[in-house]
């Protein structure tokens, strides 16, 4: 084994326990018959740490960086299923498309990064279809990504049925399987509903209705460390949890 994936035993069990706990806590909240998926959030953390998660059972884990994912897919188990969570430029649409277990990204919202995927999908692989989630930017915050959330009034001219239409008519290798937010801090750390969610449930509502597929066919990523309890009463399929299971991470620039 590549020295890189040695963990200690002490630190092996202690990232298990952590998602052991963060997954009694999920099934705690579920709603009856759903089955949301834990996403561990592994961006910066060695690669010994996700092997040690993998050993003890886990297969979904989650990268920021592009660069980061790749070098980690190269060395780690290929059955290993990863989420790209982060801002990709659309200089990178070959790299995403030379990492052959990615299964999804969540994070597209815009019609030239679909058709570098496409492009780069056709020349790597033409039988490959990558599945991607629409990210919304549901609390309407300048610094965060995404597109504008589908309300029953705006669907007539929304940028993000436009794409959905667009990748399901002219991006045969991509498949819209869901949407993804990041809620705002302040609802995030609030008791009660988070007005986030409920936008993102209302868009998939009417993202379904648009390309006339079932509701439940699109999952629901939403929900980090602080908030994946509430987002999964909400109706999540997905939550994507980080510092609760490694740890804090170093502050960017740090050494």
């Amino acid at each position: 084994m590549d020295t890189s994936l040695t963990f200690t035993p002490e630190r092996g069990t202690e990232l298990a326990e952590n998602v052991k706990e963060v997954l009694a806590e999920i099934e705690a909240v579920k709603p009856s018959g759903s089955s949301p998926r834990l996403v561990a959030i592994s961006k910066i953390k060695p690669p010994s740490d996700i092997q040690a998660l993998y050993d003890a059972g886990h297969r979904h884990f989650g990268e920021n960086y592009i660069q980061e994912m790749a070098e980690k897919a190269q060395i780690l188990p290929g059955d290993i299923c990863w989420h790209f969570v982060g801002a990709l430029q659309s200089n990178k649409a070959n790299l995403i498309a030379s990492i052959p277990n990615v299964f999804v990204l969540e994070t597209l919202a815009s019609r030239k990064l679909a058709d570098k995927l496409q492009s780069a999908l056709a020349k790597a692989d033409q039988s490959r279809v990558l599945n991607v989630y629409l990210q919304v930017n549901t609390s309407g915050e300048d610094a965060k990504s995404g597109l504008e959330p589908l309300t029953a009034d705006s669907v007539a001219s929304a940028e993000l049925a436009d794409l959905a239409i667009h990748i399901r008519d002219s991006c045969s290798q991509l498949k819209v399987t869901g949407l993804m937010t990041i809620g705002s801090w302040d609802a995030s750390h609030a008791e009660g509903e988070n007005p986030d969610f409920l936008r993102l449930c209302e868009t998939r509502l009417n993202l379904a209705r648009i390309l006339g597929v079932e509701e439940g066919s699109l999952d629901l990523s939403m929900g980090m460390s602080a908030d994946f309890a509430e987002a999964i009463r909400a109706g999540s399929c997905s939550v994507r949890v980080g510092t609760r299971i490694f740890g804090a991470r170093p502050k960017k620039g740090a050494k």
